[in-house]
């Protein structure tokens, strides 16, 4: 083999790891970013590749060398228009993948609001242990798996497909590159105002999704999801709705939840997940749905899910002294809703405080800050600090101005919740010292951007309940 690849914004998820799966699979990869961080960068650099930073036309390999260009890569940037001026072409990574590995595979897709990265990871696992050694795409680190993608020309291959654009001159959302045989939605929900104008807009791309579904693919629904559930009416091939009401196609019975795990009937199988949370549940049954429709048993993948590990920056735990710290990158109102379910499960009678950074995705009148006051509610304490600016489109402004922290630090109050408002870590050190008690858990909910904040709060905690125990 003699393939040579070159990734502009390789540190990305996605670009980095399909550059990693490359690199093992023999290709010569090389890459450069503008400002290369961790985990990604030393995740590549120990598989040996090059990252040229910043990203600049000296920086660009030999013609005869495929190159890949991230999402976040504007179209004018002065590599393209390089590019351009030579007459050399350049893939999006998703088109990139369609061309050299997804055109002579059985291909399942999985989309969704929130969720899909944990039901792609479930749905690779239950593949790997039934012997399909499955391509793979995971936008996150599964903990069964050594590395989040693999590219090796497998007969299956298991992609997590979003709704983002391609990459600067194509704005098709990456998923419509991947020729579904089978796709699994997990849940469609109000989201990215900065690429939809609206819950419409957003539903025709799951549309155009399950439109190109095969007339013997395969349809997974939620059975609880209006929007979801309208994506069926389009599709050419029989559709499986997942869940708990008696309304389901395929129904999750006798549900026990236990501390430690999940244990569950579907399909004739009682399954024992190592998970907490509903939303867990119908994640695991969507991925044996699926799995069941490639020739896969209940029995094998019910076997493969009680040994299934998660994926990194889920529920993430650690004990520090007398308190539990766990982190999870849930953002979205939906996501943190599931989150306190599942953690009241893991934690049965422990108070449940919450340190939330909110996005600032859509404003005022967006979804982020209409649901939260009532998602929050189910915490025992809410330490609230500044939301991280994720701003519109040049020259556009959010529907009813800027998100607004103190609003909704006030709707949640009146819900019952004592609220906190803590800009910076001398003022959070100086509230844990005062909310926090002996067994609390708290739960730490910032946007991925921010993780040395997490690590800043980890550090906090360990002085205050843990002296002597080692900083993380």
């Amino acid at each position: 083999m003699n393939h040579s690849s070159h990734f502009i914004g390789i540190c990305g998820k996605g670009m980095g790891a399909i550059a990693g799966a490359l690199a093992r699979a023999g290709w010569k990869v090389t890459g450069c970013d503008t400002n290369p961080q961790p985990p990604m960068r030393d995740y590549l650099q120990g598989l040996g590749i090059t990252i040229c930073t910043p990203c600049e036309p000296a920086h660009l390999p030999p013609e005869g060398t495929e190159i890949v260009v991230g999402k976040r890569v504007p179209d004018d940037h002065s590599v393209l228009e390089h590019l351009r001026r030579a007459g050399r072409s350049w893939h999006s990574f998703p088109g990139f993948l369609a061309k050299h590995f997804l055109r002579h595979s059985r291909n399942t897709v999985v989309a969704g609001g929130v969720g899909k990265t944990t039901t792609t990871s479930m749905l690779a696992w239950i593949f790997e242990q039934a012997g399909l050694a499955p391509d793979y795409l995971i936008g996150g680190m599964p903990r069964c798996f050594a590395h989040p993608a693999r590219f090796e020309g497998s007969a299956h291959a298991v992609i997590e497909g979003d709704e983002y654009a391609s990459c600067g001159n194509d704005p098709r959302p990456k998923f419509l590159h991947y020729h579904p045989g089978l796709v699994v939605v997990t849940n469609l929900l109000e989201d990215h105002p900065d690429l939809y104008d609206g819950m419409e807009a957003l539903q025709r791309a799951f549309e155009e999704l399950v439109g190109l579904l095969p007339p013997d693919g395969l349809l997974v629904l939620p059975d609880d999801d209006r929007a979801a559930a309208g994506l069926a009416r389009v599709a050419a091939c029989p559709v499986a709705t997942i869940g708990f009401t008696a309304g389901a196609g395929w129904r999750i019975e006798k549900r026990e939840n236990r501390p430690d795990r999940s244990v569950f009937r579907f399909d004739g199988t009682t399954v024992h997940l190592p998970m907490c949370g509903g939303m867990n549940m119908r994640n695991a049954a969507m991925a044996m749905a699926a799995a069941r429709h490639c020739g896969v048993a209940p029995a094998l993948a019910a076997e493969a899910l009680a040994d299934f590990c998660g994926v990194l920056n889920r529920q993430d735990s650690r004990a520090i002294g007398t308190v539990e710290m766990v982190t999870d990158k849930a953002t979205h109102p939906h996501a943190v809703k599931a989150l306190i379910v599942s953690l009241r499960q893991r934690f049965p009678g422990r108070r449940l405080v919450c340190f939330l950074q909110p996005r600032a995705t859509g404003g005022r009148d967006w979804v982020y800050q209409r649901e939260f006051p009532g998602v929050l509610a189910g915490v025992d304490h809410l330490l609230v600090s500044a939301a991280y600016e994720h701003q519109p489109k040049a020259g556009q402004t959010w529907s009813g101005g800027s998100f607004d922290v103190c609003k909704l630090a006030a709707e949640t109050r009146r819900l019952g919740v004592p609220v906190d408002e803590a800009n910076g870590t001398a003022e959070l050190d100086i509230l844990f010292a005062r909310v926090l008690r002996p067994g609390d858990v708290v739960m730490v909910l910032v946007p991925e951007q921010a993780r040395a904040l997490t690590e800043d709060i980890a550090c906090l905690l360990v002085r205050q309940f843990a002296a002597g125990q080692d900083s993380p």
